[in-house]
Order: structure tokens, then sequence, then C-alpha cells
């Protein structure tokens, strides 16, 4: 079975992707986690997680999966090419982003135009310097709050995206994406 590799950086949000790395462990799935470099990252809970392998020591044909949590500041990573050029290997392989992480994936132009939910209002990253047709697809923070999107997640291609208050519903999905059938019971719905 191939591995699903976990990208983390520093102030990631911990709970948001535990239901999937919890799923992934129950169907026996390897996960590798992933830094920009061997050194400790300290999650925004205040977790201190050592990463496994740098992202320059990734083998993209062991992984069939990438998982993307949100960050309470994702900026270093959004503008760190090498981080960016890791995510662009999994391209056509599942890739689950929640939270502000699916930015990451319009950054290398995997959902730039395309349908993705995100926690964040367009308006924001308009002043960041991405575009109307970048974000066309977009449905932020407040669209989600005003008009809620009942499966808690949107699946484009093989990439699922979701905000944090959805993270069991999301981490289910992106288990089930990756082979694996986790009942919704295990984690309370």
């Amino acid at each position: 079975m191939k591995k699903t590799a976990v990208l983390i950086y520093d102030s990631y949000c911990n709970f948001e992707i535990c239901v999937a790395l919890e799923g992934l462990a129950l169907g026996n799935k390897e996960v590798v986690i992933f830094s920009k470099t061997k050194n400790l990252v300290i999650s925004e809970e205040g977790l201190n997680v050592m990463p496994d392998k740098s992202i320059d020591e990734v083998n993209i044909d062991e992984f069939d999966s990438l998982l993307l949590p949100g960050a309470l500041d994702i900026r270093s990573a959004i503008e760190d090419e090498k981080v960016l050029e890791f995510i662009k290997k999994f391209q056509g392989k599942t890739i689950g982003a929640i939270s502000i992480a699916p930015i990451l994936l319009v950054k290398v132009g995997l959902l730039s135009g395309k349908l993705f939910m995100a926690g964040v209002n367009a308006i924001d990253l308009f002043e960041e310097g991405f575009t109307k047709k970048d974000l066309v697809g977009m449905i932020g923070w407040d669209d989600c709050l005003k008009n809620p999107i009942d499966a808690g997640f949107i699946v484009t291609d093989q990439i699922i995206t979701s905000l944090a208050f959805n993270f069991v519903k999301f981490g289910i999905q992106f288990c089930k994406m990756v082979g694996l059938n986790i009942s919704p019971k295990t984690f309370g719905i």
C-alpha cells in the first residue's frame, strides 16, 4: 500500500487533520510527516512535532496522497518556492487541504479557477495578489457560514477541500478517497 504524505509548517493546525490521521492509522496506512527541514515544527496548539523527512527527501513514487493542514499563518509556506514545488509533485494524486491550505493549491495552479472551499474570504486574498480568475470557484469562510454545504467538503478532481469546523467530515472523506472505509460512527456522526 502506498503512503500518505503530510506537510506541516509553523503554526499548522493539528486538530484539522486529526480525524484524517486517526482514520489512516485505523486503516494501517503509513503516514510520513514532511516539513521544509527536519527541524522541530510547533503547531498552532503548541505541539512540538519532529518531521520524519524534509521536503527534499520525498520519493514521490512511494505516495498516493498528500494531506495539507491549515495554519494560523501560512504566508511563509505560500511564499516558499521549495514548498510549492513539493506540493506540485502530488498533482494527479489524492490531496486533502483544509482551512487556508487550499490556497497553496491555488498558488501552484491545481485549484486555480476550480470549485473549492477555503477558510478565508476572497477579498483578503486579492490583497495578497490572487486574482478573481484564480478564485472564481472559491467558496470562502463567510460564504460557508451563510450557506453551509451539507456534505462539509468539496471534491474537485482528486482534491478534497473543507473548512476547520468540518474537520470530521473532511477526515472521513479523505480516508475514503485513499481507499479506506472508516465508519462515520467511529467519530460520532
